[in-house]
């Protein structure tokens, strides 16, 4: 399926790393018109931060910014060169959205802010992504992923009973708290300019977006004033609650017993009866209570087994089990993905045919067809000349004093 939900809408997307850019290829993934305001001589820091693809540089070989940035069109432009704000005000006057996911007055600086801009784009949509929000004691921080898993507690309900705060393993804030809070803002905000003909400011704080995401940890502490311990992949409600090692090297399973019924049923897969006619077992409290060995006793029996079989067996009984996956498996062995055609290849005129996942849904049982990211620099005669109406004699001037890039 090739959408049009959002044809008509344009965007002049300053975005750069992951939460922004994942945040407006949302949209440009569904038929909006995504301009991405990028630089040669200060590039997107994912465009250089690889991976590259067969681990060779190349400023148009990154997968990270591949992924982030599908169906976007690139205008490169030296921000920094006062000459350029005319072309930059032009673009902006034929956008619906301005987004930016840089600290605090770095737009302002370019004058590229909320102030500078709404007067001349005066139904402006602006978007502003800083890790704090725009004002406050700590409002000029500086965020990246781990730093905002830092501050938002994430790490801190993250970790094994008696050791440190890990990390999630992931720059979880970029790839899905702040990119999809941002989007919906956004949606809500062009609804609301479709009714009343305003447009408006958003400020999101990247950390208020990631508190959002962090569950039981914040309500708990909320409703109790505790704070949860860190137990690993353990359950202070539940057990077994866990990962098993099983058959194979590096291979495991997560199983969840959330309550005396999945206990019988897991200790009649395992054939165990002496477990399951145990009378210290047979209520939550007491599996708790003796947790260790409850845990030994699963992983007695998983140990001989594949993960899969693990799986199988406890799903047969209804029991709440998964293979613990890489991403290779995933991409390669993964049948039910495979199945639903989750992962799409994108041919790319430098990296060749490239795989990236889809929106993970599918719209009357087709999948959204994904356009390829662009080369840097790729579109910024054509949106010049098309958009703005620009001369060829024009745009080789803007280049040859270093406006263009």
């Amino acid at each position: 399926m090739t959408p049009d939900f959002l044809a008509g809408i344009r965007f002049a997307d300053f975005t750069w790393a992951g939460a922004g850019p994942f945040s407006t290829k949302i949209f440009s993934d569904f038929g909006a018109e995504v301009l991405k305001i990028e630089g040669v001589a200060r590039p997107d820091p994912v465009r250089v931060g690889g991976p590259f693809k067969d681990g060779v540089f190349g400023i148009n070989r990154s997968g990270y910014f591949a992924s982030r940035n599908t169906g976007k069109k690139s205008v490169a432009i030296n921000m920094k060169n006062p000459d350029s704000r005319e072309t930059l005000y032009a673009i902006i006057r034929q956008s619906d959205i301005v987004s930016n996911n840089f600290g605090p007055g770095a737009m302002e600086r370019l004058g590229l802010g909320y102030d500078d801009l709404v007067r001349i784009k005066p139904d402006l949509i602006y978007l502003s992504m800083p890790m704090y929000g725009e004002d406050g004691p700590l409002a000029g921080m500086t965020g990246v992923g781990m730093t905002i898993s830092a501050v938002t507690g994430l790490m801190a309900a993250t970790g094994y009973e008696g050791e440190g705060p890990l990390g999630p393993g992931t720059h979880f804030p970029d790839h899905a708290a702040n990119p999809y809070h941002a989007a919906f803002a956004v949606m809500a905000a062009l609804r609301h300019r479709r009714a009343t003909g305003r447009g408006m400011k958003i400020d999101l704080s990247q950390v208020e977006s990631t508190i959002n995401c962090m569950g039981l940890a914040v309500v708990e502490a909320a409703a109790t004033g505790r704070e949860q311990p860190r137990l690993g992949n353990r359950s202070p409600h539940h057990a077994p609650h866990g990962v098993f090692p099983c058959a194979g090297e590096d291979s495991w399973c997560a199983i969840t017993v959330l309550d005396d019924r999945h206990w019988q049923d897991l200790c009649a897969v395992m054939g165990d009866e002496a477990l399951a006619a145990d009378p210290a077992l047979k209520t939550e409290a007491g599996r708790l209570d003796s947790v260790d060995r409850v845990e030994a006793a699963v992983s007695a029996w998983t140990r001989g087994l594949s993960a899969e079989a693990v799986m199988a067996a406890c799903q047969a009984r209804g029991v709440p089990a998964g293979v613990v996956s890489t991403s290779r498996r995933l991409m390669q062995d993964d049948p039910q993905l495979r199945h639903r055609d989750y992962w799409q290849v994108v041919d790319h005129p430098e990296i060749g045919p490239a795989r990236f996942t889809a929106p993970p849904f599918r719209l009357d049982g087709e999948r959204i067809d994904l356009k390829r990211p662009p080369l840097i620099g790729e579109h910024t005669d054509s949106v010049l000349a098309d958009l703005l109406g620009y001369s060829p004699e024009r745009i080789a001037s803007l280049r040859a004093t270093g406006v263009l890039e």
